[in-house]
């Protein structure tokens, strides 16, 4: 009897090669990337389109969305992707790192427009109270300053989507920043990236998350649930938060993304 595999797009996966771009973390041990993702110890040093097609053997690929890497030099990681996805027999979509706040965003992003696989850029604003490991960006302020919005503009301008990663805490300040900026698209990724598993703290993102989903141009993606709920984390473990992103945003707002290497 022949079986047919399950169609996916899985909108965000790194792809890279750490000969072609530097990237620190995987010389030596990073403490605030292992206190976001656990021990990595085993993640390879390179991991190409083919190694991702052998881990997915049992699904039909039928489009990508690339992901940066945090590589020392984000551009010429971007088109070193652009490369690749030029020759990819799957469709493919590049999102590139972008600093928001930078004096010289508007030479990134027309380097950017000139890579015609890149359709968004992501800024990493994590930003943990508790923990100064769990720190992405410089300051826990950063989504109310000026420069952020400045910045916005420029996406609008290129016609960019925007992912701006950052923990559930943060989400009550990420409605200003959307409602100013009804010509973006954004989408939240991580699914909100909630820290507080416990009864309240889904009480609370789901309170935000619903916030945001009055807001047409946000969406969801689904991705990276170790970073959540642990290397060893189950289905019933995130069942009842997609169930919610469901009732909230859905069917047509949420992506799903495997997060390879690192899942």
């Amino acid at each position: 009897m022949m079986t047919h595999k399950r169609k996916i797009v899985d909108v965000h996966l790194h792809l890279y090669d750490h000969q072609a771009n530097r990237h620190e973390f995987l010389e030596s041990e990073d403490k605030m990337f292992h206190a976001l993702v656990g021990d990595y110890s085993s993640l390879p040093r390179t991991y190409r389109l083919d190694d991702y097609l052998a881990d997915a053997s049992d699904v039909e690929v039928e489009g990508l969305v690339w992901n940066e890497f945090l590589s020392t030099d984000p551009v010429k990681e971007v088109r070193w992707a652009e490369t690749f996805a030029e020759s990819s027999p799957i469709p493919m979509a590049l999102v590139g790192l972008a600093d928001l706040l930078a004096p010289d965003l508007e030479k990134t992003l027309e380097t950017y427009s000139q890579c015609s696989h890149l359709v968004a850029v992501r800024q990493h604003l994590g930003w943990d109270e508790t923990n100064p490991l769990r720190r992405f960006a410089p300051r826990g302020d950063l989504l109310a300053d000026p420069r952020l919005f400045h910045g916005l503009k420029g996406l609008a301008k290129y016609k960019f989507k925007c992912s701006l990663e950052m923990f559930a805490p943060q989400l009550r300040d990420l409605r200003a920043v959307v409602e100013r900026n009804p010509g973006v698209s954004f989408w939240v990724a991580v699914m909100g990236w909630p820290l507080d598993p416990s009864k309240s703290g889904f009480a609370q993102w789901k309170q935000d998350m619903q916030a945001l989903s009055t807001l047409p141009n946000v969406h969801v993606s689904v991705s990276a649930l170790e970073c959540v709920f642990g290397m060893d984390w189950a289905i019933d473990d995130a069942t009842p938060w997609i169930e919610a992103l469901f009732e909230m945003f859905g069917a047509g707002r949420i992506m799903f993304g495997s997060h390879r290497p690192l899942c």
